[in-house]
């Protein structure tokens, strides 16, 4: 264990073996650090903060803050956190509302520096969000999701399995797994097809979630229909789960970016480009 002298590490706190604590860290009771973890120059980590193994707090980021809300009650939650993770510069996180109830960010996991993980926030395993991005209360983040720089997602929304968001997007509506959403628009352009072939889905689940994604977007079938028709033919693979996430939301679903049906603009297309433009020097040789 390493602790600099100008840290300021509470006798009541819990540290694991090879604990790092570096100058004007520091370290209140209540909190319990596992193994190897290391928290850098300034960082603080609060009452009622667990933690697991190798985790990293970057410099002067804040963990275990108290809620930011209103009626915020005196006694609050917890903050719950695995192994492997690695919280960047200025990253703050909060805890939850209620005692006896925690927020909670799994294993191997990459916040990146300002981002900000809100009261009852839970976020899974391998996921990634970028620089500040900001998760607001009661959000759920699904395993290996990426929320890009500077999105913000509302209070309550999900995010799901494998979804990529797109920077700068607000994110107001559940995100079903394996989506790709625009940062622009905040809308689904697609399926997350990096995504889902790093980690290894085969050609075969793919193609069953392309077929899913045109049942639940380009068909125009009622949501009831929508939910039928995934049930009875898909039974196997991921689309089970974009079934189960579909049928299990209250706030709505992000929405596919379309092109006005008015739209008369188009692509380039370079070849075609330079058949008109040697059409047009014909007629006029």
């Amino acid at each position: 264990m390493s602790i600099h002298p100008l840290a300021a590490v509470s006798p009541e706190a819990r540290l694991g073996m090879g604990v790092h604590i570096g100058a004007f860290a520091s370290i209140e009771a209540d909190v319990e650090l596992g193994d190897f973890c290391s928290v850098a120059t300034g960082a603080v980590v609060k009452s009622g903060v667990t933690a697991g193994c190798h985790n990293e707090f970057g410099e002067h980021s804040v963990i275990g803050g108290a809620p930011q809300h209103v009626a915020r009650p005196e006694q609050v939650g917890r903050v719950v956190i695995g192994d492997h993770n690695v919280f960047r510069e200025h990253v703050t996180i909060h805890k939850s509302l209620k005692p006896g109830t925690a927020t909670v960010t799994g294993d191997h996991n990459y916040v990146m520096a300002s981002g900000h993980l809100g009261h009852d926030v839970v976020v899974g395993n391998h996921c990634i969000c970028a620089n500040g991005s900001m998760l607001g209360g009661h959000v759920a983040v699904e395993d290996r999701a990426f929320v890009s720089g500077a999105v913000a997602v509302h209070q309550f929304c999900r995010i799901g399995r494998l979804a990529m968001v797109g920077g700068h997007a607000r994110v107001v509506q559940d995100v079903p797994p394996y989506m790709l959403v625009d940062g622009q628009s905040g809308c689904i352009v697609g399926l997350n097809i990096v995504g889902l072939r790093r980690s290894g889905h085969t050609p075969d689940q793919i193609n069953d979630l392309k077929a899913a994604y045109r049942i639940v977007y380009r068909r125009g079938l009622p949501w009831k229909a929508v939910l039928e028709t995934l049930r009875a033919e898909f039974t196997t693979g991921p689309t089970t789960h974009l079934l189960e996430f579909l049928s299990s939301g209250n706030r709505g679903f992000s929405q596919e970016r379309r092109s006005p049906p008015t739209a008369t603009l188009r692509l380039r297309v370079p070849d075609e480009d330079a058949a008109a433009i040697s059409a047009l020097r014909q007629k006029a040789g």
